[in-house]
């Protein structure tokens, strides 16, 4: 059995694809096999996306329970800050101890750091250098480590430097998703073979049909009243500040004067508070921009395909937007992972708004383009990544193959 370690117990668009995205590449490339995802909280997986999801901490502590390989990945995971992690969780940490009154009690009187302390000593003791870097040699139980799709949003710690190294040095492969990631690990002595290519997810559109998925777009967006018989901007953010905000809704209502587009706010980081943040910017336009609040990973990417235009702070809804060869934009954002991304596909910096203002001037970039321009470099993102994911899977292909002699 094959186990897959990442993110896909919170509910956030692109850490729920991983597992989806994994599964059919595997399978492409013909490796049919048991793909068990595993997370922190077990169960169904958040927003339908179709699987369950076993915890970790079972996996290593069940004496039973044997994993032939553990793919690590993706997403921005191979890090060791403990505090931010469990902060990500603490909202599905506080949803499944719901009226516990002990809970309850420690919330009041402790506050939620506190709380969060517990998270990491409940979830996290599994491993001492951070949850999704394990050296192979502490774990009996599992055959191999392989590493996939991974990114590496800060520096290491120079006193976690040498368990670090020793962890990526006995992985049976390593694959990141830029080349700031590559250079953090050689940073604390990673000397071994690091493979580069983008994200996963980029190959998205080999297996779901942009025209199907246009015309279950537009079913959807008509649901909420759009208007689909003109052009679509779809925009997502993450929560802004309240001077921000103010900028990207006097930015949003001239967008639509300009172009004459319907102008459509997507939440795909429910548990960054998309949503909270995307209603409140719809009612604040007294009814100009509307908002989507389909809480389904497959109605995201129909909404998506259904678009002329994609505007957003989430990785994924530009890589997904990518994939289909959609003009696309990067909110402005402080993250690293944005740049990394936009270099590795052969876009740069130009696609990235330093802030609200330069929307119309971006959008009008953008859409000046050659028509092909997106669906050429996608294509070529493609090529990388199967080209990277085939060499693992000839890795987990060998394994199956001498445990069949």
């Amino acid at each position: 059995m094959i186990g897959q370690l990442c993110t896909c117990d919170v509910d956030n668009f692109g850490d729920l694809l991983y597992p989806v995205i994994f599964r059919k590449m595997a399978e492409k490339l013909g490796l049919v096999t048991d793909i068990l995802p595993i997370s922190f909280f077990e169960g169904p997986a958040p927003s339908d996306a179709c699987y369950s999801v076993k915890s970790i901490n079972e996996v290593i502590e069940s004496p039973d329970f044997r994993i032939d390989h553990l793919v690590i990945g993706g997403g921005d995971i191979l890090r060791t800050d403990l505090n931010n992690i469990a902060r990500h969780y603490y909202s599905v940490f506080e949803k499944r101890a719901g009226n516990h009154f002990l809970f309850r009690m420690k919330k009041i009187f402790l506050g939620r750091q506190h709380l969060r302390n517990e998270f990491i000593k409940q979830f996290m003791g599994y491993s001492p250098i951070g949850p999704f870097i394990l050296n192979n040699a502490n774990y009996p139980r599992i055959g191999s480590i392989l590493y996939c799709s991974c990114g590496v949003p800060f520096r290491f710690p120079p006193e976690k430097s040498r368990a670090i190294r020793e962890a990526f040095e006995a992985a049976s492969f390593v694959y990141v998703r830029d080349f700031q990631s590559r250079y953090k690990l050689r940073e604390v002595g990673v000397s071994r073979n690091i493979e580069v290519s983008p994200d996963l997810i980029i190959t998205l559109s080999d297996f779901f049909d942009r025209a199907e998925e246009r015309l279950k777009g537009i079913d959807l967006l008509a649901g909420y009243g759009v208007d689909t018989s003109k052009d679509v901007i779809c925009i997502q953010s993450c929560p802004q500040r309240k001077e921000k905000e103010g900028e990207l809704l006097n930015q949003l209502t001239a967008l639509k004067y300009k172009t004459g587009a319907e102008i459509v706010l997507l939440p795909i980081g429910y548990c960054h508070g998309d949503d909270i943040f995307l209603q409140r910017l719809a009612e604040r336009s007294g009814g100009s921009l509307t908002c989507i609040g389909v809480h389904s990973v497959y109605a995201v990417i129909s909404v998506l395909a259904a678009c002329k235009l994609f505007v957003g702070t989430s990785m994924h809804g530009n890589i997904t937007a990518l994939s289909f060869g959609i003009p696309h934009l990067f909110g402005p954002i402080v993250i690293y992972k944005a740049e990394g991304f936009l270099d590795i596909v052969g876009l740069g910096a130009d696609f990235k708004l330093d802030s609200w203002s330069q929307l119309a001037d971006k959008q009008a970039m953008v859409m000046g383009l050659p028509q092909d321009y997106f669906a050429t470099r996608a294509e070529a993102a493609k090529k990388a990544v199967y080209a990277t994911f085939g060499k693992l899977i000839d890795i987990l292909k060998d394994s199956a193959s001498q445990q069949n002699l």
